[in-house]
């Protein structure tokens, strides 16, 4: 380990075998006690710390995993997520985020408390002002949120999105563990766009290379978009599951709710053509269209014509995906 000593996890060791871990305070003191923790002011050590955390939690699970099952995790897994955020791994950290949530439902009482625990707060980016140290997390969050709901107000002619109205789509999902998973992903999604986007400005000017971190990106958001949907959506007019895309966009009812013409496209031959269909449009019809095509094309294949040599043609696929996610949320979540 690079954090804790040997003395140390010895004495976790013994005070691990000594408690039962019947209440989540059990849980919450031993981790307190013996793990490796985090710093408010600046980002300390995060690898060191993470790795000493997940060395940890397998000692546990060696030592009787029974026991590691039954106690509380919560805290060891809110600190895991944060250093996980600030090594910039938003997926590990998301995770282990959600993990924290599940271990909070597991112990709650009453069953509906968990709601307000820490981790719940920061998927609704309300922070706990008793764990300001997910304060960072969420700022970030906030701010690339904020800048993609600007954006979309000046162009939707919808009612105007806020964090207010965000907060509110937020709590009516993740209520549901299966639906946590949208939320975490939503969030996963923001926040690998600016790294994305930064690896295709450091690499302009370079010919080739790997387009995969894009693609699978792009991917992504028109995953999301399929899933909300669905949960819109759940079956068709002669109620059936909806298990595709396309049979969601081909539903009258889903057409008249948005007040499209008809079904949007949903294929393309190449990435060029997905975006030189967009030509500066902010429709509806061509925010659907985009996200629809960028699930379909690039869920099948990994090499696609190189369109990222200029970073801005990623901007504008990024832009037009959450243009269709908030259109989606504006209309049919809040």
């Amino acid at each position: 380990m690079y954090i804790l000593d040997s003395q140390k996890v010895t004495a976790a060791m013994a005070a691990f075998k000594a408690t039962n871990f019947d209440t989540p305070e059990e849980g919450d003191k031993f981790f307190g006690q013996f793990a490796p923790g985090n710093t408010l002011a600046d980002a300390d050590r995060p690898f060191e710390r993470f790795s000493d955390y997940e060395e940890l939690m397998f000692l546990l699970m060696k030592t009787d995993d029974v026991k590691y099952r039954r106690m509380h995790k919560g805290t060891a897994f809110g600190f895991m997520s944060w250093l996980a955020f600030d090594l910039r791994n938003f997926e590990k950290g998301l995770f282990y985020l959600d993990a924290g949530i599940s271990e909070d439902v597991r112990k709650a009482n009453p069953p509906e408390s968990w709601v307000n625990n820490p981790g719940a707060r920061v998927l609704v980016l309300d922070v706990d002002p008793q764990s300001l140290w997910f304060k960072r997390t969420v700022s970030e969050v906030e701010r690339i949120l904020q800048q993609e709901l600007a954006r979309f107000n000046r162009d939707s002619n919808r009612p105007p999105l806020d964090l207010a109205a965000w907060r509110r789509f937020v709590r009516n999902l993740i209520a549901d563990p299966k639906e946590r998973t949208i939320i975490s992903a939503l969030y996963v999604f923001l926040l690998e766009y600016e790294d994305r986007l930064n690896e295709l400005k450091l690499r302009e000017g370079s010919p080739g290379g790997s387009n995969q971190p894009f693609t699978i990106h792009l991917f992504t958001g028109g995953l999301l978009f399929e899933s909300l949907l669905k949960r819109c959506y759940p079956r068709n007019e002669q109620n059936q599951l909806n298990k595709t895309l396309g049979g969601v966009l081909n539903m009258l009812t889903f057409q008249t709710d948005f007040g499209l013409a008809g079904a949007p496209s949903t294929s393309a031959s190449s990435l060029t053509d997905i975006y030189d269909e967009i030509q500066g449009s902010a429709s509806i019809e061509t925010a659907f269209s985009t996200a629809a095509k960028l699930r379909n094309t690039t869920g099948h294949n990994l090499v696609w014509d190189d369109i990222f040599s200029t970073p801005a043609r990623y901007v504008e696929l990024f832009e037009q995906v959450m243009n269709a996610l908030l259109h989606v949320i504006s209309r049919k979540l809040l």
